[in-house]
């Protein structure tokens, strides 16, 4: 953190404390990001971007208020918290606003491994991406690309606020991505490969994801359409993750609070089969959605969501947690707070993904889902998606053009999970097969 926005930050928060606000909260973030795309041998973009923002949020009256600029000078700072004074006199009331108390912030030196030092240059990424693409192009089949690029970031995430708490962290990030075409005229296909790690060193080697993202297109080749039928459906690690996404939804303190999720009436009850595990773990070393501390200073710890198929647990920021008379999770995130997961996945289990291919005589394998349409309150769940039909254990052709359905609860009662668990987004799962849903084809 620049010693010159810190003092900033440092400065609006006396500032509203002296305008007479009762807790005040002030957040800074500063970054720096690359970005170098190359496509068919040739430089196509470089994007470089730095910024620094101030976000300031008033409570007053058990009324609050958020403002932020990115203009950081003395007298737009000055503006902004006056601003925000005048304005939060006009909002609703919320009996359950407040900072959190003293006895829930973080106060240590934990040390996750968020920072890699290397910061490559124009020419560093240039060279991987092109390498990357020529990978890909080498696979015969593969007839064109869409581009690969790969990028870089660095960011500071600072908090200072009227209870005391004062600290901040940094985390880098390096991406790599890569769009290919495989066949010609009107049977073209495409896939990708897209990868994002905290260190460098944790990406697959350019050859390697190019060669994914190639052999991915080239398996997609001649697809047919199914007839509908009601078949047991595995999801691929690309899009297990999709399937945490809505339990996510479900567990927010935010719609529980609102009476508005499907889980409400579900803490404490069996909402998947006995050999489900669900962790929210903050703390893991180089983890993509890792954090020391959450968005208004909370400490952060490990969570079983669910254990033994049982859910154990919302995820909660302050605001939330009163409302539902408990304590946060130390999931806030943004400004104003609203709880959002950190490091959520499913345990993997004992079996290899091959050997739930091989249990299943006829059903369908998903690579890639689109759309979405999803009742928040009833459960009731249908995408878009493609892959490949299995017969009698095996892989037998590529499929797309079809959709599944079925109800997000008897899905997760019916989910076993394979061994394959890999951490790549923050909401990650292992290959799951769901024992029977609706496949809509012809």
């Amino acid at each position: 953190m620049s010693n010159n926005l810190k003092e900033k930050i440092h400065r609006l928060l006396d500032l509203s404390k002296n305008l007479g606000c009762q807790d005040v909260s002030v957040i800074g973030r500063e970054s720096t990001s690359l970005n170098v795309t190359a496509r068919l041998g040739n430089l196509e973009n470089v994007e470089r971007n730095e910024s620094k923002s101030i976000g300031l949020r008033l409570i007053h009256e058990k009324k609050q208020v958020t403002v932020s600029s990115t203009d950081l000078s003395e007298e737009a700072l000055d503006k902004l918290a006056h601003n925000a004074l005048a304005m939060v006199k006009f909002v609703p009331e919320d009996p359950y606003c407040g900072l959190p108390e003293k006895s829930e912030l973080y106060n240590g030196n934990t040390n996750l491994d968020l920072v890699d030092n290397y910061v490559p240059n124009n020419q560093d990424l240039l060279n991987k991406a092109l390498a990357t693409e020529e990978s890909a192009l080498n696979i015969a089949g593969i007839t064109n690309s869409e581009g690969s690029s790969y990028s870089y970031s660095k960011s500071k995430f600072y908090l200072n606020s009227s209870n005391g708490f004062d600290n901040y962290f940094t985390r880098t990030n390096y991406s790599a991505g890569i769009s290919v075409i495989a066949g010609e005229g009107t049977k073209m296909e495409r896939d990708y490969e897209y990868q994002s790690k905290i260190h460098i060193k944790d990406l697959d080697s350019p050859e390697e994801i190019g060669k994914i993202a190639g052999e991915r297109a080239i398996s997609r080749l001649n697809p047919k359409k199914v007839k509908s039928d009601s078949v047991p459906v595995i999801f691929d690690p690309k899009v297990s993750g999709s399937l945490l996404s809505l339990l996510i939804g479900g567990i927010s303190g935010k719609a529980v609070a609102r009476g508005t999720s499907f889980l409400k009436d579900k803490i404490q009850n069996n909402i998947f089969n006995k050999n489900i595990n669900i962790i929210d773990d903050p703390l893991i070393p180089r983890g993509p959605r890792s954090r020391i501390f959450d968005s208004e200073g909370v400490k952060t710890s490990k969570i079983n969501i669910v254990e033994k198929g049982k859910l154990l647990s919302w995820i909660l920021d302050s605001n939330t947690a009163r409302q539902l008379k408990m304590k946060s999770t130390g999931h806030a995130a943004g400004s104003p707070p609203i709880p959002s997961a950190s490091n959520i996945y499913i345990e993997p289990g004992t079996i290899k993904n091959n050997d739930l291919l091989k249990s299943i005589k006829n059903g369908f394998y998903i690579t890639e889902m689109m759309g979405m349409s999803f009742n928040e309150v009833t459960g009731d769940y249908s995408r878009g998606a493609t892959g490949f039909w299995i017969k009698d254990g095996e892989k037998v052709y590529p499929v797309s053009e079809v959709t599944v359905a079925g109800n997000i609860l008897d899905m997760y009662k019916s989910i076993t999970p394979a061994s394959d668990l890999k951490f790549m987004t923050g909401i990650d799962a292992p290959t799951l097969m769901i024992d029977n849903m609706t496949v809509a084809g012809l």
